[in-house]
């Protein structure tokens, strides 16, 4: 907690100077968890995340974020206090261009460039888990986005250590140097070209594609591949129809081995009013098949270990008291995987998840 601690410390600091020009967040992620226990996974009620962060105006030229966040993964069973995100970036170095320096989450897909309680869903599809972690990919580094002439798409292009990209994420094939932050072998690349349709004033559909390409400390050579959409149809103060997907290929080269995995996830909201919400998700995970010794090497990401695929269906209702705080109900249930030491091939699990923030939040992308 001693990150905490110094954030404290720092806002009682700036107190008596220039804590009006600093916004500042507070968020927090509580969640409930009741599962199948013929599946392995935990159930518990726990604060699964909460931030800290401050952003503003540096000078004429940059501005700043600053982000602390207390973790706690139920089925990794650690908890840890990080540096979430600290950059400076820029709109007035280049035109039509911001230039983001630091630590921060990368700027791919749709999940990745948004904080887990900002997400429309309480638990990351397993393809998000699998290649990127429980919350995102982040790193240290630079980032590029170039506002295309007509406005309505931009090129994202990033170059970062390697280090970080995803720590959180549990493979079997890794060894315990990953979880360590042992450097990479090469920096990590991306690029990401969006699009932007809009239908009407109250409709429109964003398209990204994306490319990944990274080395970790292990000499895997990785590949990412990825399509994200998101709809969005507006109807008063409330979103009436909301449908984001992702879809996924990951290519692994290894000691003339190679492996594809592949795996895609799609969402899809009804609101009743600005309240009331109702979601359904589908993901899919296709493991390619590994050996290992001769024996058979699974993959297992937060406790569910996947053979060959697996599939799950989710069912959510999303009550919204204000921008401030909302509470998700959430039941999923997947078949597909493996269990030690039992037949099962399939979970069920309930999700309660509790999130509000205090503070000025910064504003959201599409």
């Amino acid at each position: 907690m001693k990150y905490l601690m110094i954030a404290l410390v720092s806002v009682s600091a700036f107190s008596q100077g220039r804590l009006s020009l600093i916004d500042w967040f507070a968020g927090a992620d509580i969640v409930a968890s009741s599962a199948s226990s013929n599946a392995g996974l935990h159930s518990d009620f726990y604060v699964r995340e909460f931030e800290f962060s401050a952003f503003s105006k540096i000078d004429q030229t940059f501005d700043g974020v600053l982000t602390l966040s207390h973790h706690n993964e139920l089925e990794q069973g650690h908890a840890h206090t990080e540096v979430h995100e600290a950059f400076i970036l820029s709109s007035q170095i280049f035109d039509l261009s911001t230039v983001k320096i630091g630590k921060f989450f990368l700027g791919f897909g749709r999940l990745n460039r948004f904080h887990r309680h900002d997400w429309v869903i309480t638990e990351a599809p397993f393809v998000q888990k699998s290649f990127f972690g429980n919350e995102g990919a982040k790193d240290t580094g630079i980032e590029y986005k170039r506002n295309l002439p007509k406005l309505q798409s931009s090129m994202t292009f990033g170059l970062t250590s390697g280090n970080e990209f995803n720590h959180s994420a549990e493979h079997d094939h890794e060894e315990e140097a990953e979880h360590n932050h042992s450097k990479a072998k090469a920096p990590t690349g991306y690029l990401r070209y969006a699009t932007f349709f809009e239908l009407d004033d109250q409709k429109g559909v964003d398209i990204g594609l994306n490319v990944i390409s990274r080395r970790d400390e292990q000499s895997h050579k990785y590949m990412y591949y990825g399509l994200d959409l998101i709809y969005k149809n507006k109807t008063g103060r409330f979103l009436s129809t909301l449908l984001q997907l992702e879809i996924w290929t990951r290519q692994l080269e290894h000691d003339d081995e190679k492996h594809t995995d592949s795996g895609a996830y799609v969402y899809l909201e009804k609101g009743i009013n600005r309240h009331h919400a109702l979601g359904v998700r589908l993901d899919h995970y296709i493991q390619d098949e590994r050996e290992d010794g001769g024996e058979e090497h699974g993959h297992s990401v937060d406790g569910l270990e996947v053979e060959d695929a697996m599939s799950a269906l989710s069912l959510s209702y999303t009550y919204t008291n204000s921008e401030f705080s909302k509470i998700r109900f959430t039941l999923e249930h997947g078949n597909g995987i493996h269990v030690e030491d039992s037949d099962t091939e399939s979970y069920t699990r309930g999700l309660i998840q509790f999130v509000f923030n205090i503070g000025a939040h910064p504003a959201h992308v599409y």
